[in-house]
């Protein structure tokens, strides 16, 4: 278990130094902002992708303890749950451009034409999302991680472990997500939280305008 912690709080401080503010701002002074609109977003994804993957390897070669198998009925219902948290998840990219998202479009961009333009990492995207999955939750790719993590069908120690760990960092990630909101978006991402709750859908307010309440 000592392995599978190092393991991944190794890739979580990575992810937490090469997305903060301060990182940020640390290579616009060594490189220049040009190159931060065009090659951080590239290449945090990048490093985050590769460092995901080395964390995956280690982790499969460590030793494991079976747990809990969710009989056949169960499974398959907690594998529904996991594609219904991966399509919910999905949808966000229909708000995001995901190959600017990802960087792609930042470099290609400048490769092809010079073009340099969008915001510190090159996103042109600068309207806040509200309607869709983010009208539902603040964080629909939090929350679709949270799901396919927690309701898999197989546990074993190593697996439980990293589902808490995982599970945790998603929720730290909302709270980081929206401290940056705040900074971009202020009085709007405000309001925008007062009426999208973070991550779980408020049953209570269709309810309510289904059935109004009336004064005595």
């Amino acid at each position: 278990m000592a392995t599978i912690l190092i393991i991944f709080l190794f890739f979580a401080l990575i992810h937490s130094i090469t997305v903060s503010h301060r990182f940020k701002n640390l290579c616009k002074q060594l490189f220049g902002e040009k190159f931060l609109r065009v090659w951080y977003r590239f290449l945090y994804t990048s490093v985050s992708g590769l460092t995901a993957a080395i964390a995956v390897c280690l982790i499969a070669q460590a030793p494991d303890r079976h747990l809990w198998t969710a009989p056949s009925w169960l499974r398959w219902t907690m594998h529904g749950i996991q594609i219904a948290g991966f399509v919910f998840g999905a949808k966000a990219f229909d708000y995001l451009d995901k190959w600017e998202f990802l960087g792609f479009r930042q470099v290609l961009r400048y490769l092809r034409s010079g073009e340099v333009s969008g915001n510190v990492e090159g996103l042109t995207d600068r309207e806040l999302a509200t309607t869709g999955v983010y009208g539902i939750v603040r964080h629909p790719l939090y929350v679709a991680g949270i799901v396919i993590f927690t309701f898999s069908p197989v546990i074993t120690v190593n697996g439980l472990l990293i589902t808490v760990l995982a599970d945790l960092y998603f929720l730290f990630g909302m709270f980081i997500e929206e401290k940056r909101f705040l900074r971009i978006f202020g009085d709007r991402y405000r309001e925008y939280m007062l009426r999208v709750p973070r991550m779980l859908p408020r049953l209570r307010k269709n309810a309510e305008k289904e059935h109004p309440r009336t004064s005595a």
